[in-house]
């Protein structure tokens, strides 16, 4: 998705929307097109084969370059803006696109079309070297501290990537700048630095984009009437690369098509991981299936496959207080009985979250393996029913996100070894080891800005809650209707819980209740959790390798330090989905679904009908103008594509 610093600032993403919405058809008829053009007549002679390819090669570079174009464009009412010239309503360069032909470009291919804008074009050290003015291509330029730039170069840090010496604070100001000089491309710069010591000077590297990033937070605006990005006070927090995930979810109802993923094909794809932990923030729900058998139900071994899986894909589970494992196991309703209430499969429980009874709601992420036996459950969007009762109850929603209540539990059902005590072998040590938690906190928890950020419910852990007189009546009737909304059908996702398969949910949003045993169904479920801290970070250093594996110029010492709001915007332009899914588009099989002619013009009526829209702004009328040429540009690259396997070689380039 595009961030919600470029959709707050650019609101017609539609265009871009539709190019993506053009990626994507592809695999929704691949196995028609298949029938009815096998791929094996395009790979019948080589000569064709080279055609093919070369002409695959121009549509990923003209997607590239249009999508670099359109994002640095987007970008700049936020930091890359010119005073001193207006937009083009075109791309500046590499690119040229008519109704049924493609010219290349002639500058060399890389990520996001070089991404061109974020080059240097001229720098200099200004102020006796204390500071180094940089222009960038886009035109946008800065004057930089030139203690900022010597402090932040990775030659700083080692291997552990620590600082190697805490002794660089004191000597990093000490330095000058004696020449800045931009490479030949623009995706490089060399500074050298000098300090009078003629053995300590020494020249740096620096990455165009890199700097690009950073420039409106730490740089002086040259050509911009708008201040620096960030206030005197910094930026405002630690932040997240799933910040834009987490403003722009969307809630569901009963109707959800849920995620789902092989977990074993999950353990190989860190896409696949990037795309599952994503969908952790919205919907917040999936299915992963294909997890593994457990080696025997005994305790230690039934919790092994969700242990390794979680350890691989996201990291360390939570430690409860006493447990000796770092996760829990129900079984069938005769062992469940032992264990208490809480845990017997046929008690009936309303929709709640977990870790309700615990200050902070430590639990982000929850995991319920089905070790052994398939049943049926249901999860229900705690943001959903929120926002319906936002709307149609307001009263009732401002008492549930401004007055606290307590949840509470005295648990005793595990041995002082942090065994269950139904399995503790020592008499002294089945006496339990008793402890309590209380935790008192607002139903719905908002988040600075007024968002949704945290649901916290569970009935049967309620606790005796001191409500002000005046509010008790008014607090009590809105807890129950919401309490009561969460059980209507029209909110509840009824789905299938295979054995060996896992439903993983963010704690802090989906509401989940008892599953359905059938029965004479012998069941072992066990659960798990993970910190909102142990999943952002795991998330980020993902986006990272991501980044590093489509960008030579960026290895992981560029990114490992960097503050998430800079790395978010850095990485998503140096892993953009919409080059590579493209390059899918134009694959010799995906290329036979757009061939039919009568779908072409369908779409070129599409496209020339949105142009009709007047976008009010100049950024937005470039998005919303690129996007559509985008649209075209890929259906005349599949014509032309057709066209090649039969022997036209009508393209120009």
């Amino acid at each position: 998705m595009i961030p919600n610093t470029i959709a707050k600032k650019c609101s017609l993403v539609r265009g871009m929307g539709a190019a993506h919405r053009l990626a994507c058809t592809p695999h929704q008829s691949a196995a028609q097109a298949m029938a009815t053009y096998p791929s094996s007549k395009s790979a019948s002679s080589s000569q064709e084969g080279f055609l093919i390819a070369r002409v695959k090669d121009f549509a990923a570079n003209a997607a590239a370059e249009t999508y670099s174009a359109a994002m640095l464009q987007a970008s700049a009412p936020f930091g890359a803006a010119t005073a001193r010239s207006a937009p083009s309503l075109a791309p500046r360069s590499g690119l040229a696109m008519g109704r049924c032909s493609v010219r290349a470009s002639t500058s060399p291919r890389s990520v996001l079309g070089a991404t061109r804008g974020m080059k240097i074009a001229t720098a200099r050290p200004v102020n006796d070297g204390k500071q180094v003015d940089i222009e960038f291509a886009d035109e946008s330029a800065y004057r930089f501290h030139t203690a900022w730039i010597k402090d932040s170069h990775p030659s700083l840090i080692g291997s552990d990537f620590y600082r190697k010496s805490a002794q660089t604070l004191f000597e990093s100001d000490q330095y000058t700048v004696d020449t800045a000089a931009p490479s030949s491309d623009g995706s490089k710069l060399q500074v050298h630095f000098k300090n009078g010591i003629p053995s300590n000077a020494v020249t740096e590297e620096y990455v165009s984009t890199w700097l690009h990033a950073f420039a409106p937070y730490v740089g002086q605006p040259l050509n911009d009437s708008k201040a620096a990005r960030s206030s005197n006070a910094g930026l405002p927090g630690t932040g997240s690369l799933l910040e834009d995930l987490y403003r722009n979810r969307k809630p569901w109802d009963s109707t959800l098509d849920m995620p789902r993923f092989d977990g074993q094909q999950m353990l190989k794809d860190e896409d696949m991981q990037i795309e599952f932990l994503e969908r952790m923030m919205d919907p917040g729900v999936a299915l992963v299936e294909n997890i593994g058998k457990p080696d025997s139900f005994d305790h230690v071994d039934c919790g092994k496959p969700l242990e390794d899986f979680v350890a691989q894909v996201v990291g360390r589970l939570n430690q409860h207080p006493v447990r000796a494992t770092r996760f829990g196991v129900i079984h069938t309703q005769a062992r469940g009985e032992q264990a208490g209430a809480d845990y017997d499969h046929k008690n009936p429980l309303s929709m709640h979250t977990d870790h309700s009874v615990y200050h902070g709601t430590p639990g982000y992420l929850q995991f319920m393996y089905q070790a052994r036996g398939s049943v049926r459950s249901k999860v229900v969007d705690g943001l959903m029913v929120a926002e319906y009762l936002r709307k149609n109850h307001p009263e009732d929603y401002e008492l549930l996100t401004k007055v606290n209540l307590t949840h509470s539990s005295r648990n005793n059902i595990y041995a002082k070894s942090g065994v269950y005590r139904r399995d503790a072998r020592d008499a002294n040590d089945a006496e339990g080891f008793t402890f309590e938690l209380v935790h008192t906190h607002p139903v719905l928890t908002l988040d600075k800005d007024g968002l949704l950020e945290k649901v916290v419910q569970s009935e049967t852990k309620r606790g005796v809650s001191a409500l002000p007189f005046d509010v008790y009546d008014r607090y009590m009737q809105a807890y129950k209707r919401w309490t009561a909304l969460l059980e209507e059908p029209r909110f509840k996702r009824s789905f299938d819980w295979p054995e060996h398969s896992m439903i993983v949910m963010n704690n802090w949003r989906i509401l989940h209740s008892r599953a359905e045993v059938d029965p004479g169904v012998q069941r072992t479920m066990v659960f798990a959790y993970v910190m909102k801290t142990i999943y952002e970070n795991r998330h980020r250093l993902l986006k990272q390798r991501q980044a590093e594996r489509k960008n030579p110029d960026i290895n992981d010492k560029w990114l490992c330090r960097l503050p998430n709001q800079i790395l978010s915007s850095l990485v998503w332009l140096l892993s953009a989905f919409l080059p590579s899914a493209f390059a899918r588009l134009l694959d010799a099989q995906a290329l036979q679904s757009l061939r039919g002619a009568g779908r072409a013009q369908n779409r070129t009526k599409v496209v020339r009908k949105r142009r009709r829209f007047a976008p009010k702004s100049p950024a937005e009328r470039l998005l919303w103008t690129l996007g559509c040429e985008l649209w075209s540009a890929g259906r005349d690259m599949a014509l032309a594509g057709g066209s090649v396997a039969k022997g036209d070689r009508g393209l120009g380039g």
